[in-house]
């Protein structure tokens, strides 16, 4: 239960991490274009929080098995 926690909070901040990650992206683009297509915003809006999970789970779970090695 310990590890299944963990890896739900390191997924959570995944997701967070992502969804900044994707407002740093859109701002910028708005400030060099005025216009930034619905489509572009709308897959970005849902991969890059799933992709900063996934991640983020994949990095905790090479990094506890590290640990445990030692």
């Amino acid at each position: 239960m310990k590890k299944t926690g963990m890896l739900f909070l390191a997924f959570v901040t995944g997701m967070l991490v992502g969804f900044i990650l994707f407002e740093f992206i859109v701002r910028v683009v708005l400030r060099q274009m005025n216009t930034l297509p619905v489509t572009f915003i709308g897959a970005l809006s849902m991969i890059l929080p799933l992709t900063g999970g996934i991640a983020v789970v994949m990095l905790t779970r090479r990094f506890t098995k590290k640990a445990g090695q030692d």
